[in-house]
């Protein structure tokens, strides 16, 4: 899942405290790409601590939390026929098979987003002021002794994270086409005609349902 859904699902959905250390925890492993592709969380090391000072309790179980709810989304069998859907709509353009499916996987998490953005308009400013009260150098500070890695730049990445409100952009199909661009670039991927990209988000937002996967992951 993406960011605003997995915001949703631990908050508004499963009732979870909103701590801002365990929600900016759980952005992290979204925003790391943009930190940098060197520099690793060491899972196992941050697995295995055993924090007892508050924020680091709060920030080490949202990084693990957002780890565990991808792995549960991605395991869904609705999720496997959203895509199977969504490709089955678009074709493939003549494009590689395993970049279209990357693509579609992709769109399916923001297309959530999308929905749950037109459901909430208020959703990123709630958002981000939660995020916002967090001592961003500490995070930065304490992440990288949970997680046993560099982070020098990261209070950076979050600072520009926050500043951009990017989040907001994902209320338009032009928004999504261009952080779906986005993703791409920082992971050194190929990118797709522009009519394809449009025309899998479109197909996307068509079968993205936030209360169906609600739902799933619940009655798991």
């Amino acid at each position: 899942m993406n960011y605003l859904s997995h915001f949703v699902f631990n908050h508004d959905v499963c009732g979870r405290p909103a701590e801002p250390y365990f929600a900016l925890g759980c952005v992290l492993p979204d925003l790391w790409l943009r930190y940098s592709r060197v520099h690793r969380i060491r899972w196992p090391a941050l697995r295995a601590a055993a924090p007892t000072e508050a924020r680091d309790v709060q920030l080490r179980a949202g990084l693990l939390n957002h780890v565990e709810v991808d792995q549960r989304f991605h395991a869904l069998p609705l999720f496997h026929d959203w895509q199977r859907r969504v490709k089955g709509a678009v074709g493939r353009d003549g494009q590689p098979p395993a970049l279209v499916d990357f693509v579609a996987h992709a769109a399916l998490e923001l297309a959530l987003d999308h929905r749950l953005l037109h459901a909430d308009p208020a959703l990123v400013a709630r958002f981000y002021c939660l995020l916002e009260t967090c001592d961003i150098d500490d995070v930065a500070a304490r992440v990288g002794r949970l997680g046993r890695v560099r982070t020098d730049g990261l209070a950076e990445v979050i600072r520009a994270f926050f500043a951009r409100r990017f989040l907001r952009h994902y209320r338009t199909t032009a928004g999504l086409a261009d952080v779906i661009r986005i993703i791409l670039r920082l992971a050194h991927i190929p990118s797709l005609p522009d009519t394809l990209i449009v025309a899998i988000l479109h197909s996307a937002v068509r079968h993205a349902d936030p209360a169906a996967v609600w739902h799933a992951l619940r009655a798991e």
